[in-house]
């Protein structure tokens, strides 16, 4: 499966804009003015720790189900949120770089942040083979995938009243909302078109 063609020119505007800024001298004039506020770069340190456990369920899947479409999709989540996470912390390395001081915030508890899954759900979900494994996989990434929406509304509006547009970060947060609803209606899809869609698949969350 390929990757969306927004995520692809986002992907790609993205990294060119950072070769440009590095080094040059606009870089240089402009190396007083921060790219991010702090609530930007929180933003963008719980979303690298969010994305990560989705690459990490992502990491279960060959092993535990023999489903062609859902192994494809599976890895295609898997890749999309790692090229996500590798091109946050370049900026996060970018506003270091000027100066900008990131914040040390880890999340705590467990689950560590809201829209993620907890140890336990992990637990089952390691210990799950075939159509138990895919259904806990689905159930568990629409609930993940909801709570990276939530996160970007809430960067979204936040950007809004401040009325800035954050470098490169603006454009994430529109195409977060824009492909994990997307990937929602799908996984919600083939719980039903497979049979395994519970009478309540958020019960478990």
């Amino acid at each position: 499966m390929k990757l969306g063609q927004r995520r692809v020119a986002m992907w790609c505007a993205a990294w060119l804009v950072i070769a440009a800024f590095s080094g040059s001298p606009e870089a240089a004039q402009e190396g007083s003015r921060p790219l991010y506020s702090d609530q930007d770069l929180l933003f963008l340190h719980h979303m690298i720790v969010h994305h990560q456990q989705a690459v990490d369920m992502g990491l279960l899947v060959p092993s535990r189900s023999d489903r062609e479409e859902f192994a494809k999709f599976t890895d295609y989540v898997k890749r999309a949120q790692a090229a996500e996470i590798a091109l946050m912390q370049s900026w996060l390395d970018l506003a270091a770089t000027r100066g900008q001081r990131v914040p040390e915030h880890p999340p705590h508890g467990d689950p560590p942040m809201h829209g993620m899954l907890s140890s336990s759900q992990i637990a089952a979900l390691e210990a799950s083979r075939g159509e138990a494994f895919v259904r806990l996989w689905l159930e568990g990434m629409i609930f993940h995938h909801e709570g990276a929406i939530h996160m970007s509304h809430a960067q979204q509006e936040h950007q809004r009243a401040t009325g800035r547009r954050p470098y490169g970060l603006s454009v994430l947060v529109e195409d977060i909302l824009v492909e994990q609803r997307a990937e929602i209606t799908k996984m919600r899809g083939w719980l039903q078109e497979w049979g395994l869609a519970s009478r309540d698949s958020h019960a478990a969350h």
